[in-house]
């Protein structure tokens, strides 16, 4: 990481002891105030936008969440840590090799026992992704590999933009895919019933606003219409059930605690963007 005039984060005091394989570490979390954040806009993907500000630089707030154990390299969000199902200990511990080689085919050089940097942010979902499989279904572990999905395409965008050369921009369409598929299996799994979504605290998709389950039916319809293009008419039949989820945002098109303005008018924007599409593809 560059060297700025003030640090942005810091250690908890705590020590963590990993569910999995039992070694101890603490946990990074970053320092927000002091002028280290300056909030943007929102972008259409619910994400914030920082400004780099002249006492901390640039600043991502994302590369912070997942918490990594350094020795073994099992990953989950603080709540989810510890909560590993005793039926996969033994599998969490014995895939310990193969998370290591997953991770380092994009990163090779990879350390969870130094300051977080866009590296190990962006390995951190990519970790996360695969362990909760280890997490059972009343911890709703497919929206958690979905929203992983999610903030890691959007980590690999921004090393894209620092570092061109390096093919990350294949890697963030990568994940933007995965993505799909596993807010699409969210959906259907709180329809079901199949993994508890009401269980979720934070929907997310970003770290300063939680724009609820609906924020969820948005953000899977817009994926859906910006990266999920396919190469027969089989892209009709998904962007008309696009078009189903996101108009379950608006319904009545009034805003309320559960559905804010801002989401209201973003989901009507999308819906009329997927008409317009699938009326073009329809006369192609």
């Amino acid at each position: 990481m560059e060297e700025t005039s003030v640090k942005t984060s810091y250690y908890l005091k705590t020590s963590i002891n990993c569910p999995v394989c039992g070694t101890e570490f603490k946990k990074e979390e970053m320092l927000s105030g002091g002028g280290r954040l300056i909030a943007k806009d929102i972008t259409d993907e619910l994400r914030r936008v920082y400004e780099p500000s002249k006492k901390a630089g640039e600043i991502y707030p994302l590369i912070y969440p997942v918490m990594v154990c350094p020795e073994c390299l099992y990953a989950a969000y603080n709540d989810d840590f510890q909560v590993v199902s005793k039926d996969f200990l033994s599998i969490a511990l014995s895939q310990k090799v193969k998370r290591e080689h997953d991770v380092k085919l994009v990163f090779p050089i990879i350390d969870f026992r130094k300051h977080r940097n866009l590296f190990t942010g962006t390995a951190s979902y990519i970790l996360a992704i695969g362990c909760y499989s280890f997490i059972g279904e009343e911890r709703a572990p497919t929206f958690k590999k979905a929203i992983s999905s999610l903030r890691a395409a959007w980590l690999f965008g921004d090393l894209h933009i620092k570092y061109p050369d390096q093919n990350y921009d294949r890697l963030k369409t990568v994940m933007y895919k995965k993505a799909i598929g596993y807010y699409e299996r969210s959906i259907k799994y709180a329809q079901t019933g199949e993994e508890r979504i009401d269980s979720v605290k934070y929907f997310g998709p970003d770290l300063d606003k939680n724009y609820g389950f609906q924020g969820v039916l948005y953000t899977s319809s817009l994926l859906l219409f910006k990266y999920g293009e396919e190469e027969d008419e089989e892209e009709i039949v998904k962007l008309q059930n696009a078009k189903r989820v996101v108009s379950r945002v608006f319904g009545s098109g009034k805003s309320s605690k559960s559905k804010p303005s801002y989401i209201l008018e973003l989901s009507k924007d999308l819906y009329e963007k997927i008409n317009t599409k699938i009326a073009e593809l329809s006369k192609g």
